[in-house]
């Protein structure tokens, strides 16, 4: 209904003065500077506060009356926050997908609930882990979206604190009387006021669609907290009664009765995997995306490199020679590398998709072997590949099936024929197969013969476990050890790209300690790959667990002192990871330095030492923070050692602070040629307390860095490499020195010999039976100074030879003299 309007002549008589103050006010505000901040401020300030301030909105409207000008303001401001409300609604993260998935898991646990977990339900052991996997799964989807609805609800009080201001605005706005000349204003209010209810619109609606999600959220996480402490008591009881018979003797086995057909228990397996497996994946596209864009690299990254080599190295047939598996295929060798890590890129993956990812690399290491093994060899591989299958696909079905006791433990007795035969092959070629894989083979017929043993005395479920565990993780050893060899060839290749002269290539020496440094390092992760595999299919990955966790985070006290194990050994660990790190860093820095001996600015010399202290120092302080212990007793021990220090460890720490100084000053590098001590020889390594001289007769010299600074030392190689010879030739007297001069000179100016600084040829003295020449030259490379000098001594003594000049050497004339002496005969015969 439109309200009375006072006539216009009226309005206008009463409207001058207001018209007047409203002029002057608008230039005042329009030349005064104000940012957007102290508007917004300013806004919020003139607003009347809640009802429970102790100004009324009355009193407010009395004591601070708002003028015209000032609610003009309001009234553009408020349609700018309404606008920011209003985007900041859209921005907020869609519910849709959750109110989609919610029904489904509820539909999934209480199928869980009814059908897995009832008391005359016969699921076993590895179906109950699966369970635990599928129900943590959801518990940390579910905690992801609680977090993102909590975060949303704090953005939606502090929206609704801005909506219940502008509704506080708009109420006091409806006193106002509409004129001709307010027109404007109250149209722009009318927008604002259509504005405002379609945002408050919007804002209850997805409020309430968050509070309705957050309820549904709560009563899934009860559900499953619920059912992941039933099924967890579930597996408790079942590994207690693991060693338990539950199933007859083999020769009862006509008194096998199963409630279920076979075929229907494989159908509701199939069915029951399937859809656990498409329930994990739906949350898991990204991951799935990023393995095939990380195999599309890895793959053309080989490819490129092998491309590489073949077009830019002279020795590409010896490099590639060295990488057997990527020379054959590139394909093969990227898909066994993604293969390989792939169920470790997964939180608590279901089991089909950790067989998947174990399958297509036995599949492809079964293509890789094959250039390796003889044909005997691949015949018990393609036996052990079926076995692999069997148990397997034997591991997916989720009931206690009777049924399946005469194939298990048939291939089980296969399994151990196998093994024997290959022991054999083992010994008599030897070449073809790993040192350790003897090891794994003992270990694969032990467990056969304990699960043959499990099976005929009614075990049934501890023979299978053993069987299926067997076979798998023997299997999945291989494919590793295949693995490893295909990424250390990847780095290989690697390393030969990098290197800037194409005709460089790793020496054999260099080749060996690389492949045996990496080896262990490789060999250690895949170690560890392999037995938390074991874990999983022993079916006791989570409750040793939980095991070692809780007996790692139990605090424990000794005296006033609390701390827990777990805390030692994140401590002892981070130290060793650093001390790992840092010592193979160096390693490798090392080998590069010695591919740069002729480049000193190219090395990393005693940097390395400050790389070592680093990643130390690092990996300490990380290992304090990470293991929680105190600063301030850190600091007590600390004082205590600094004490100890000042008076048993001088030298010690005298010696680390020389290596320190060393390692910024840079007075000697790795490779330099020094003398220190009456001792010369080359530099081999700069370590924290001590440096390593490897002499020329071979021998290595261990010398404290405190005696590196503090005696005379000389660097052959400290700015270049080029080395100063002195030879002193003697000729005869009478010998025509011009000759001799133009002899020498024309020997010493051949290859291998500097022209510039100039030789000298020099006459050095008058010796006692020879006039001495003395010859100074240069030569570009120190270590071929002696070789130069050899040739250069040769090439003279020929020269001279020819030209007869002599050479001569110190003689000594004897001469002696002869006096007669007259013998007189004894006394006895002159009487």
């Amino acid at each position: 209904m439109r309200p009375n309007f006072p006539s216009s002549t009226t309005c206008a008589k009463k409207g001058i003065p207001y018209l007047f103050i409203g002029t002057v006010w608008l230039l005042f505000m329009a030349f005064m500077p104000t940012t957007n901040a102290q508007n917004s401020s300013q806004l919020f300030d003139l607003l009347p506060k809640a009802a429970s301030d102790t100004v009324t909105l009355a009193d407010s409207s009395v004591r601070k009356p708002i003028s015209i000008e000032q609610r003009i303001q309001q009234n553009q401001q408020f349609l700018n926050t309404v606008q920011e409300i209003k985007a900041g609604l859209m921005k907020a993260p869609d519910t849709a997908f959750m109110q989609n998935q919610i029904p489904v898991i509820e539909l999934v646990l209480q199928r869980i609930r009814e059908q897995s977990l009832a008391e005359q339900s016969t699921v076993n052991l590895r179906f109950l882990n699966e369970l635990e996997n599928l129900i943590i799964g959801y518990n940390q989807q579910v905690n992801k979206w609680q977090q993102q609805i909590d975060t949303k609800a704090i953005d939606f009080i502090e929206l609704g604190k801005k909506l219940n201001r502008i509704q506080e605005f708009l109420d006091q706005e409806k006193s106002l009387v509409v004129t001709d000349g307010l027109q404007a204003y109250f149209e722009q209010k009318e927008i604002l006021q259509q504005r405002f209810s379609s945002v408050d619109s919007m804002y209850a609606t997805k409020r309430m669609a968050g509070l309705r999600i957050q309820t549904q959220l709560s009563g899934v996480k009860i559900q499953l907290n619920e059912l992941l402490e039933s099924v967890r008591s579930r597996q408790t009881s079942f590994r207690r009664d693991l060693l338990k018979r539950d199933s007859p003797y083999l020769w009862q086995s006509h008194a096998i009765t199963s409630e279920k057909p076979f075929s229907q228990v494989i159908e509701e397996t199939l069915i029951l995997n399937r859809v656990i497996l498409r329930h994990y994946l739906e949350t898991k596209y990204g991951w799935l995306m990023l393995v095939v864009v990380i195999f599309i690299m890895v793959y053309f990254g080989i490819r490129n490199m092998i491309g590489k080599i073949y077009r830019t190295k002279d020795f590409s047939n010896l490099i590639l020679d060295r990488s057997k598996y990527l020379r054959y295929s590139p394909f093969l060798g990227a898909a066994l590398i993604l293969l390989a890590i792939g169920p470790y890129l997964f939180s608590f993956p279901p089991y089909l998709l950790i067989l998947s990812f174990l399958f297509g690399s036995i599949l492809v290491t079964t293509f890789l072997i094959r250039i390796v093994l003889d044909r005997q060899s691949m015949l018990l591989w393609y036996l052990m590949v079926v076995s692999f299958f069997v148990f397997g696909a034997s591991n997916l079905i989720t009931q206690l099936a009777q049924q399946e006791k005469w194939y298990l433990m048939g291939f089980s007795i296969l399994g151990i024929g196998i093994g024997y035969r290959l022991l054999k092959l083992i010994k008599e070629k030897q070449e073809l197969f790993p040192v350790n894989l003897p090891y794994l083979v003992y270990f694969f017929i032990g467990m056969q013969l304990l699960a043959v043993g499990c099976q005929i005395i009614g075990r049934f479920s501890l023979g299978k476990l053993l069987g299926i565990a067997s076979t798998l993780s023997t299997m999945q050893g291989i494919s590793l050890y295949v693995f490893v060899l295909v990424l250390m060839e990847a780095i290989y290749l690697q390393s030969e790209l990098s290197k800037e002269n194409q005709k460089d290539y790793a020496n054999y020496l260099n080749y060996q300690a690389i492949y045996s440094r990496l080896k262990k390092i490789f060999s250690f992760l895949a170690l560890l790959m392999w037995l938390y595999l074991l874990l999983v299919n022993f079916s006791v990955n989570q409750a040793l667990a939980d095991l070692v966790l809780a007996f790692l985070q139990e605090t424990r006290t000794i005296g006033n002192t609390s701390f827990t194990y777990g805390s030692i050994l994140v401590f002892f660990l981070l130290i060793w990871i650093s001390s790992v790190l840092a010592k193979n860093i160096a390693y490798f820095a090392s080998i590069r330095d010695s591919q740069n001996l002729q480049q000193r600015n190219k090395r990393l010399g005693s940097s390395i030492l400050l790389i070592r202290l680093a990643i130390l120092t690092l990996g300490f302080f990380l290992a304090v923070t990470a293991s929680g212990l105190s600063l301030d007793k850190l600091a007590i021990v600390l004082g205590a050692l600094s004490v100890g220090i000042g008076f048993g460890l001088q030298t010690i720490v005298n010696n680390l602070v020389s290596g320190i100084i060393l390692a910024f000053e840079r007075p000697i590098q790795i490779g330099d040629v020094i003398e220190v001590g009456g001792r010369s020889g080359i530099v081999k390594d700069v370590g924290i307390r001590s440096s390593t001289l490897q002499a020329y007769d071979g021998s290595e010299v261990i010398i404290p860095n405190g005696d590196l600074l503090s005696q005379h030392l000389v660097n052959w190689t400290l700015s270049d490499k080029s080395r100063r010879v002195e030879l002193l030739v003697g000729v005869a007297y009478g010998s025509d020195l011009e000759k001799v001069h133009a002899i020498i000179e024309k020997i010493i100016a051949q290859d291998g010999i500097l022209s510039f600084p100039v030789p000298n040829i020099l006459v050095h003295n008058f010796g006692d039976s020879a006039v001495e020449f003395r010859i100074l030259f240069w030569v570009a490379n120190f270590d071929q100074w002696l070789q130069v000098k050899n040739k250069v001594l040769r090439e003279i003594y020929l020269a001279f030879a020819r030209e007869n000049i002599e050479i001569p050497f110190p003689q000594r004339d004897v001469h002696l003299k002869h006096k007669e002496v007259t013998k007189h005969p004894p006394a006895s015969e002159l009487e």
